[in-house]
């Protein structure tokens, strides 16, 4: 057949049509249950691990820790998702450092959101419980207080619970105030790990001593 009278495809069959596109996008679903599945495992067994086998300070610095680290993955979802770009985009022509990353998270906002609260957040949560049922055993075994463990374990559970709640609370309202700020910074650290950033802050640097 000749090239001229060839037959458009029709227009869904085409592989930029926006239906094709949202084909694509529900992949992400199956993606982000797979890494959750992954990193629950991980953090599970590496917390199980360290919180059984040491002793009740290093189990309370465990848990500590993970909430710190769910308040602050919440905090960047939040920053990502109110982050204004054009801000961003003036910096980035400016070439300051980080400020390409901090617009790929703004772009993939909804993703970032998505690791950053739900699977980083929620995972820490679940895991800081199963750590505070540790240290419920810790306390019990140097205390002796067998018939306080009801108590005990209700106790702990409800404090590690309104330390999440109200660090989330206040790292939310910082993050929605500053959300460029806290982008920026998450940018700035992402950067390390990237081989442009690190080639663009050469040529900065380079060009920035031919200029003295």
């Amino acid at each position: 057949m000749d090239a001229d009278n060839k037959v458009p495809l029709p227009e869904e069959e085409h592989k930029d049509h926006p239906k094709h596109k949202g084909q694509k996008r529900n992949l992400w679903p199956l993606k982000v249950t797979i890494i959750t599945l992954v990193l629950s495992a991980f953090f599970s067994f590496s917390t199980e691990i360290v919180s059984t086998k040491s002793n009740l300070v290093v189990a309370l610095l465990i848990c500590i820790l993970l909430v710190l680290i769910s308040i602050i993955f919440d905090g960047i979802g939040v920053a990502a998702t109110n982050c204004d770009i054009k801000p961003l985009t003036a910096m980035a022509a400016k070439r300051i450092p980080g400020s390409r990353i901090a617009i790929r998270l703004v772009q993939n906002s909804e993703k970032v959101s998505s690791i950053c609260c739900d699977v980083i957040g929620d995972i820490c949560g679940v895991v800081s419980g199963a750590c505070s049922a540790a240290i419920v055993l810790r306390i019990v075994q140097y205390s002796g207080a067998d018939s306080h463990k009801l108590l005990i374990s209700i106790i702990a559970s409800a404090l590690i619970a309104a330390l999440t709640v109200g660090g989330k609370a206040i790292e939310k309202a910082i993050a929605i105030k500053n959300s460029k700020d806290l982008i920026m910074l998450t940018a700035r650290f992402l950067a390390f790990f990237s081989k442009e950033e690190r080639k663009e802050r050469k040529h900065a640097y380079k060009k920035d001593k031919r200029t003295r």
